[in-house]
């Protein structure tokens, strides 16, 4: 995921561009830092970037002092985006700023194409496209015993001096074929694991130029999210609800109505408090109580009901497979 900045420094390429001031929160940001602030800097015409840091302990000072123009601020004691935003706000000095997070990348083109609609509007984002990327060794491609899977592969030209076959058939079988030739040959093949590749795959219909071979696509299912320390989880919703309440108006919560989530959390919010921090939201909360509560509950009610039983179904399911192939 590295970066690799080679003064692609917009700025200093076009200095009659409107100079912009960033600001980045960042903490434990390495992963996705580098290719960010390359696209960053290769997009927009960038005045300083502004950093709060929340206490990052991986690469992430040592990356952001590579670039120029940084105003680095190390503030463990700021404890919400918010304040940290209020910070950095207060310190931006040109007209227009950009918001920033650390695991964003720019395509080309897009600041051209954001500034067409500053006469339009005096505050606007763009449409988001979730890159979802982990990494997983496939097991095949050290063993052995498998077959060869896709290349990349070295050999030497003289292994498959008997290879040949007709255009008939011969698609997705090639690897096993040519490790075959190369062997019946008296050929050795192997493969070794202290080097990698990366194996790219998208969710794009394969192979569609050609009508005979397209007619599949990967799926990836949206990711889901592991809380992987329960009392922090809930402390982080709580809190979220209270900010809502203490700092939010109802009024431009964007889509209010069909926020049941946001609702059902606030109910559980001390309901005094509520009302005494912001009467608009303990006024929605009766609304909804009125109108929604009591379905949603049976909703849940069921809905974690059957998941209940489908799990234990499933498990039962299983166990009996496993001993029907013993």
């Amino acid at each position: 995921m590295l970066g690799k900045y080679e003064n692609t420094d917009r700025m200093i390429k076009e200095p009659s561009l409107e100079p912009v001031d960033v600001i980045l929160p960042t903490l434990d940001a390495e992963p996705y830092l580098e290719n960010c602030l390359d696209s960053l800097y290769r997009e927009v015409p960038v005045n300083r970037v502004i950093v709060v840091d929340g206490g990052s302990k991986d690469k992430t000072i040592e990356i952001i002092k590579k670039y120029p123009r940084m105003e680095i601020h190390i503030r463990p004691d700021m404890r919400t985006t918010g304040k940290a935003y209020e910070f950095m706000l207060g310190r931006a000095a040109t007209p227009w700023i950009l918001f920033l997070d650390a695991d964003i990348t720019f395509p080309e083109g897009w600041y051209n194409d954001m500034i067409k609609h500053k006469k339009k509007y005096d505050f606007f984002g763009c449409k988001r496209i979730m890159r979802y990327e982990f990494f997983r060794v496939e097991p095949t491609s050290i063993d052995n015993s498998k077959r060869p899977m896709g290349a990349p592969w070295l050999a030497k030209k003289e292994c498959f001096k008997n290879f040949h076959v007709d255009d008939d058939y011969a698609w997705r079988m090639v690897d096993i074929l040519a490790k075959q030739v190369a062997e019946k040959s008296g050929y050795t093949f192997g493969k070794i694991d202290t080097t990698y590749h990366f194996h790219n795959t998208t969710e794009n219909l394969m192979y569609e130029s050609d009508k005979e071979k397209r007619g599949s696509r990967l799926i990836f299912n949206t990711p889901v999210v592991e809380i992987t320390d329960i009392k922090n989880w809930e402390k982080r919703i709580e809190n979220t609800c209270m900010a809502t309440v203490k700092y939010l108006d109802p009024s431009f919560y964007p889509d209010l109505d069909n926020d049941n989530h946001l609702f059902l959390n606030l109910m559980k919010l001390n309901q005094d408090w509520i009302k005494n921090t912001n009467i608009k939201w303990y006024n929605e909360l009766q609304k909804f109580k009125k109108k929604k509560y009591r379905k949603l509950k049976a909703k849940f009610f069921i809905f974690n009901t059957f998941n209940f039983f489908k799990k234990k179904f499933v498990k039962l399911f299983n166990g009996v497979m496993v001993n029907l192939e013993k």
